[in-house]
């Protein structure tokens, strides 16, 4: 007989003294044999874990069950991290709340899907909707499981373009959700401590084996008033713990206006995203995407800027400030003068979200201008290729290296970017006769290689265009008679 895999269902909970009971009796309830119960309190002010300490004294049924509750408030990232670092030992964990309440064969289900369809990264099923007193009705996440296209039946690159475009609401919210623990474990405790389990988990599993969707209605979702991504009806300023990661940038502690939590912690989230991307690339999990590249970064660097405004000070706007002048002479000097390579740091020389080392493939035109095109997540620090003739000289004011150093250096690079129509000869010489990993090679883009205009130029052109046109505006209306 084949024994079953170890699985963790958590519940965490914080101040959710009137919904607890229902929720850990529902997780003791469950008719999976092989389970590992957790249910682990944030340091709750009220009687949610004497709640749970008494119902767990009671219980003498056959899963393990964990009790744990945090001497001090952690947060909901922190704490999951503390959850998944030193509490979970399944295979796989099942996500529940203190307000919600799970199916007795809620994590058989999950499991016999999970096996039937290969052990995918992630596992979503469907929910339905809850109040206060735990009637049913029909509310904005009801809607969506029911009418949404289903990305899970999508190719992973496709999903992971339209979570970029569209990241809320996540297609399938924490409450219904299950992953493996070993994805967690690869990709490492969240540096970003991201208030968003649900998307930090979501986002790996498109960056690793993918998920499965299936739509039975497994667990009633419990929305109210103290939900964690309500608002509430009078907001109060909230001092939050900062990350170690932003402290070279922030202190340890900041006190947020009510509507400048949520900012940092999107912040948190795209950060934490982009060292998971960055991550997936540098271990050969995912190739490098131009595209993806681009849209992670410009999203990072625009909560960045706005991060630095929240901060304070006029020193965050005048590195702003400088940092668009610079863009700009850059991008009037790619255009109207030789083309000279300089990394755009775009984070202004903040260190906790480090670009890919790149190199490009191609000496030619669409080396040039992939040069000009290619987003600041990419720092390219050498250009390679085939012309015996340019190994050892410069291009663009990048060394120029050839296939056979490409090789010996590969371990200090982290993608490849192949700026030419010849690609696929490129990539099969690379691969068959060098041996460099395919996953280290990647395309650019069509208009990253064809776009003669780099980035910047627009908007260096535009803006002296409308200086001049104030200026003749106003010059007519001093001068010419009315």
């Amino acid at each position: 007989m084949v024994s079953l895999p170890r699985v963790s269902l958590f519940i965490f909970c914080y101040q959710q003294a009137d919904f607890i009971a229902q929720a850990v009796t529902a997780a003791l309830a469950q008719d999976y044999s092989n389970l590992q119960i957790i249910i682990s309190d944030d340091a709750s002010a009220d009687d949610t874990y004497r709640l749970v300490q008494a119902i767990a004294a009671q219980y003498r049924g056959s899963h393990h069950v964990t009790l744990n509750r945090n001497d001090q408030n952690l947060g909901i990232g922190r704490h999951f991290i503390h959850i998944m670092d030193n509490l979970v030992d399944g295979e796989l964990v099942v996500a529940s709340a203190g307000d919600d309440i799970s199916a007795p064969n809620r994590v058989s289900r999950i499991v016999e899907e999970w096996l039937t369809h290969g052990k995918p990264a992630l596992v979503a099923h469907g929910l339905e909707e809850i109040n206060e007193l735990g009637h049913l009705f029909s509310g904005s996440r009801t809607v969506q499981y029911r009418i949404q296209e289903q990305p899970s039946q999508w190719p992973q690159s496709m999903a992971l373009h339209d979570y970029l475009r569209n990241p809320f609401p996540l297609p399938y919210i924490g409450a219904a959700l299950a992953y493996r623990r070993d994805i967690y474990m690869q990709f490492g405790a969240p540096a970003a401590e991201p208030c968003y389990e649900d998307h930090l988990m979501y986002f790996r599993a498109l960056l690793s084996d993918g998920m499965h969707y299936f739509p039975q209605v497994l667990v009633k979702y419990r929305r109210h008033a103290n939900n964690f991504t309500a608002k509430p009806m009078n907001p109060k300023p909230r001092l939050v713990n900062i990350p170690l990661l932003f402290q070279n940038l922030l202190q340890e502690t900041l006190m947020f206006a009510p509507d400048q939590v949520g900012v940092f912690r999107l912040h948190q989230l795209t950060t934490q995203q982009w060292l998971d991307y960055r991550s997936a690339v540098q271990s050969s999990k995912a190739s490098a995407d131009v595209d993806v590249v681009a849209t992670l970064w410009q999203i990072l660097i625009s909560r960045h800027r706005r991060l630095l405004l929240l901060k304070g000070g006029i020193g965050g706007l005048v590195r702003i400030l400088r940092y668009t002048a610079l863009q700009v002479l850059w991008a009037l000097r790619c255009r109207f003068g030789s083309m000279q390579y300089l990394y755009q740091d775009s984070l202004l020389a903040a260190d906790y979200a480090p670009s890919l080392r790149t190199v490009v493939f191609g000496a030619g035109t669409g080396g040039e201008r992939a040069l000009a095109n290619l987003s600041g997540g990419f720092h390219v620090v050498a250009v390679c290729d085939n012309n015996t003739k340019l190994h050892g000289g410069q291009f663009c004011g990048l060394p120029v290296i050839s296939p056979v150093q490409l090789k010996l250096d590969i371990d200090t690079i982290d993608c490849i970017i192949v700026a030419s129509t010849f690609f696929h000869e490129i990539k099969a010489k690379l691969t068959e006769e060098l041996g460099i990993p395919p996953a280290k090679i990647s395309r650019a883009s069509y208009s990253c290689i064809t776009q003669s205009d780099p980035s910047g130029v627009t908007t260096a052109l535009v803006i002296p265009i409308v200086i001049i046109t104030v200026i003749a505006l106003l010059a007519l209306v001093i001068l010419v008679p009315f």
